[in-house]
């Protein structure tokens, strides 16, 4: 550890094996430049069988501390976790803020592999000295926020922060997720159910040693040059008054809200004067929340005051809940909209799961395909309050007609039949929140995800801010014209815009910085040219912006190596549902459809981009040796998912 001495860097992973209680420390940083500290996609490749399966003793959960988590670069606040996931059955990540993740550096590790199987419910205990398995029988059945707590009373500490499932992730609902104290999520990719299966409960930690960067006058010089762009913003101002929920104008002008399941595009004229959720911000607001590091500090508290909610007080939400409840699900009260995001954090369950099997439910109910007899005699209809809270309650503990909801829309239309999967919309069995067919990179970037639908990495938001960007500007950082990124019907030049997201993306997730202080938000935030300055000046070794290329690239093309060996994902999986595909919306999108010949070509070039094989969309032999991982390409030629080579 020589090398990162007086740096954030621990250089200490502890791994843990929860059937025999055995755990060890070691040091992954003699790989560090080929993966700027995000080592999860290596380890669960390398570890992993090739029969595991998400529910197996032999998978394993990794939590990320990346090198910046902890400074005062810009957003450094978020750690991650990964494992093989049970909606995808492949790559699965999730990112949060997390005090946690903080707890975990000022601990002295910057990782944690957790294998193995625990007999009985658990949490963990991690300081500087190791990880105590501690018993968690006091704390089955919990809610995450009775988790919270229950063991800030047992550790006589009002200030603790936890990680924690709640009853979604006991009951293995397959899109649970891992909570940060009470509102804050590791979504998608039911990384949650893996803890339940593994009978984590929780995971305690607290540290006391400081964090370091090796220069710091180059490092502070670098952090005000940052701070300086994001303040200048009229974006930031914004975004730090409403967080995400400030989209709002925007996609409702580009057709970017799925409305009733996606049938249409956007909020209806007569609704849309009553639904902006920045009028709720304004009215309930009781005060301002951030992580450290954050310049923008997107979170608020507030109490609403009026209605059949009143006196309801919790942490507002971002965006999502906007768009995966109150748009699919065709809720008109926005006062439902803090009170059911709080009620998924309390399960632990993924909002978007809910909106997304919810609205495949309402749907078919609506259409005369789902009667009571299929539902347990339960009325599903369009913006049904109490049956939403009641279902997600359902899908929580897999009661009923919840068991059914609990696998997510795809695998329910599956189970169903009667050729529902139509009104299914997912990417890989990951239920979308995010609509295709007003913006041409968002849908790029989202159906290649690597972890099923989502929009975090590599998706771009530029089609959908409203700023104005220079050509000099887009050249500069994405190498594209301001049309071609920022023209939502424009299919010219969105590959380019997505693979520059991509590395953003990996870079913000391994270095352990929010997306929102970064380029994904607004061009003049923190770009990778910044990131490589900002890992330089704290760790003390020249780190390049193309290094940063590759080691985003090495780490995409070991994500698409772990969904081959246990998918059969290809290229039909990169593209949009059938929905997205053959229905126009409405709106200011009126006739528009996404062109099949057009979206197929945009594929070609973004898969020409990365030399990826164009029928399958499997990587080449000739990619994986470039990135040093000609392992991986025997293991893909052996199972037949190696992909052609192309010619120069």
């Amino acid at each position: 550890m020589s090398d990162f001495k007086d740096s954030p860097m621990r250089g200490r992973t502890l791994r843990l094996n929860l059937s025999n209680g055995w755990s060890r420390i070691e040091d992954l940083t003699a790989d560090f430049e080929d993966y700027m500290g995000h080592y999860a996609m290596k380890i669960l490749y390398e570890e992993c069988p090739d029969w595991v399966t998400p529910f197996d003793p032999r998978n394993k959960i990794i939590l990320s501390c990346g090198p910046l988590l902890g400074t005062l670069a810009p957003g450094a606040c978020k750690m991650s976790i990964s494992t093989i996931g049970p909606v995808t059955n492949g790559w699965a990540t999730g990112s949060s803020d997390s005090h946690v993740g903080l707890e975990m550096k000022a601990a002295g590790f910057d990782n944690l592999i957790i294998e193995g199987k625990s007999r009985e419910l658990c949490y963990l205990y991690l300081t500087e000295d190791g990880v105590e398995i501690r018993d968690a029988a006091f704390l089955k059945g919990k809610t995450t926020w009775e988790t919270l707590e229950a063991l800030r009373e047992e550790f006589h500490d009002p200030e603790l922060h936890i990680l924690s499932i709640g009853p979604a992730g006991e009951y293995l609902s397959r899109n649970a997720c891992v909570i940060q104290d009470k509102n804050r999520a590791f979504g998608r990719c039911g990384t949650g159910a893996v803890f339940g299966s593994k009978n984590v409960k929780a995971i305690v930690c607290k540290g006391n040693q400081p964090v370091q960067v090796a220069d710091p006058e180059r490092f502070f010089k670098c952090v005000e040059s940052i701070r300086k762009r994001i303040k200048a913003s009229p974006v930031s101002r914004t975004m730090g008054k409403y967080g995400t929920l400030s989209a709002f104008p925007r996609k409702q002008e580009i057709c970017g809200i799925p409305y009733k399941n996606f049938q249409y595009c956007k909020m209806p004229d007569e609704v849309e004067p009553h639904m902006n959720p920045m009028d709720l911000i304004d009215k309930y607001q009781i005060s301002r929340q951030g992580f450290p590091g954050c310049v923008l500090c997107c979170g608020r508290e507030i109490c609403i005051s009026e209605g059949k909610y009143k006196g309801f007080k919790t942490n507002m939400n971002q965006w999502e809940i906007m768009g995966a409840i109150m748009g699919k699900l065709c809720v008109h009260n926005l006062d439902f909209m803090p009170v059911i995001n709080t009620r998924c954090n309390q399960l632990g369950i993924d909002v978007d799961v809910v909106g997304g099997a919810i609205g495949w439910a309402m749907e078919c109910y609506d259409r005369g395909i789902l009667t009571k007899e299929d539902t347990g005699g339960l009325e599903i209809k369009w913006g049904d309050e109490e049956m939403i809270l009641k279902l997600a309650d359902m899908m929580a503990y897999r009661e009923g007609f919840g068991d059914l909801l609990a696998e997510g829309s795809a695998r329910a239309a599956e189970l169903f039949g009667h050729d529902t999967d139509y009104y299914a919309i997912n990417v890989k069995k990951q239920d979308l929140y995010e609509l295709l067919r007003s913006s041409n990179g968002w849908a790029l970037g989202t159906l290649t995800s690597t972890r099923g639908g989502g929009h975090t990495t590599g998706t771009p938001t530029c089609e959908q801010s409203s700023t104005e960007m220079s050509d000099e500007t887009t050249m500069r950082v994405m190498g594209v014209t301001a049309q071609q990124a920022l023209d939502p019907e424009e299919y010219e030049g969105k590959a380019k815009v997505v693979y520059y997201h991509e590395i953003l993306h990996r870079m913000c997730n391994s270095l352990g910085i929010c997306l929102f202080n970064t380029v994904h938000w607004d061009i003049e935030f923190t770009n990778v040219e910044d990131l490589a300055e900002l890992t330089s000046a704290a760790l003390g070794r020249e780190i390049t912006p193309q290094m940063m290329e590759d080691a985003a690239m090495r780490q995409l093309n070991i994500e698409k190596a772990l969904n081959l060996r246990y998918t059969n994902f290809d290229r039909k999986d990169d593209c949009p549902p059938p929905r997205e595909m053959e229905e126009v919306p409405t709106g200011s999108r009126k006739g528009w459809k996404i062109d099949p010949d057009k979206y197929n070509h945009m594929l070609d070039e973004y898969y020409a981009m990365h030399g990826w094989d164009p029928k399958t969309s499997y990587p080449t032999r000739a990619v994986y040796e470039k990135y040093g991982l000609g392992k991986i390409a025997d293991d893909m030629e052996k199972i037949g998912k190696l992909g052609a080579p192309q010619e120069s």
